[in-house]
This record gives C-alpha cells, structure tokens and sequence, in this order.
C-alpha cells in the first residue's frame, strides 16, 4: 500500500493535506484582511474543520506508530511477557473505548442525516465534518489491531519505551 502513496500511509497524506489547506486558507485570509482590507467568514469555518479532521488522522498515524501518549516507566520493570500482556489489556481497553465512541459517533452521525444541522456561513450540513469522529477512531482502531499484531509478531515494547534505545 505504501508503494501508492510515496512511502507514507494514506492518513500521513490526508493529515498532510488538511493541514496544509488550514495553513492556506488562513494565510490567505491574513492577506485578504489585512492586505486588502476583505475578511471571508467563511474561510476561518473551513479551516476550523479541517483542522478537526487533520487532528483526527494525526491520532491515527499516533496509533500506527504505537506513539500515543502513555505512562510506561512501570512497563520497563516487568518481564518482557507481563509487559507485552499489560500493553495488550491496555490496548483491548482502549478498542473497547473506540468501539463506544465508533457507535455513538456513528448514531450521531447519521441523526444529522436526518436532522441536518446547516453551518451558518458555507451552508454546508456539518454532518460532513463530523463524520470524521466515527471514522478516525474506526481507522483508529484498524491501526490499533495492527500495532498488536506487530507486537505478538516480535515482542518489542511502545514505540515511547524503545526511544532511549
């Protein structure tokens, strides 16, 4: 798949891309404020909402890289298969928390389907902004289950503990 996207993952491509359009629009909207004597309400919404969605992929490409923040000083002092039995209990809590946010987020989602709810100034239904919460904890989660198998595969520790290496 990385062979597609340059070496990097689609969420390093569309986290690159909505920050790159929040650095855009608002630079642009500096210049036409301050330049030209303009202001477009609209381009600070936009950038706001792609910032919450370039938010939701950096914890996504967090969680490819096993780089969430966590306390794991405690994980060096036990045996390496109690530390891999800690980090995997961790992570099976952790799925569990998404599949709750995965749900929720999803019925909230499709209410606004049918209960638009219309920014006031792109006139957009802000369903499509927030989407991006059941999507980036499902994609979350993908990664997640990959990090764990990765883990059972060679044993190593969170990407945090292995840092000072």
């Amino acid at each position: 798949m990385r062979k597609y996207f340059g070496g990097r993952s689609p969420e390093e491509w569309l986290g690159a891309f909505f920050m790159t359009t929040v650095v855009a629009l608002l630079g642009f909207q500096v210049v036409a404020r301050f330049g030209m004597g303009r202001s477009f309400s609209w381009l600070e919404e936009v950038s706001r909402f792609a910032f919450v969605w370039a938010v939701y992929f950096g914890f996504v490409i967090a969680a490819a890289g096993d780089r969430h923040i966590r306390v794991s000083l405690h994980l060096e002092l036990l045996p390496p298969k109690a530390r891999l039995m800690m980090l995997t209990l961790a992570d099976v809590l952790w799925l569990a928390f998404n599949a709750v946010v995965i749900w929720h987020g999803y019925h909230f989602t499709m209410s606004m389907f049918e209960f638009p709810y219309i920014s006031q100034t792109t006139g957009i239904n802000l369903v499509w902004v927030q989407m991006i919460v059941p999507l980036g904890f499902a994609f979350m989660s993908i990664r997640i289950i990959q990090v764990m198998i990765r883990r059972w595969q060679t044993g190593e520790g969170p990407a945090d503990a292995r840092m000072g290496e």
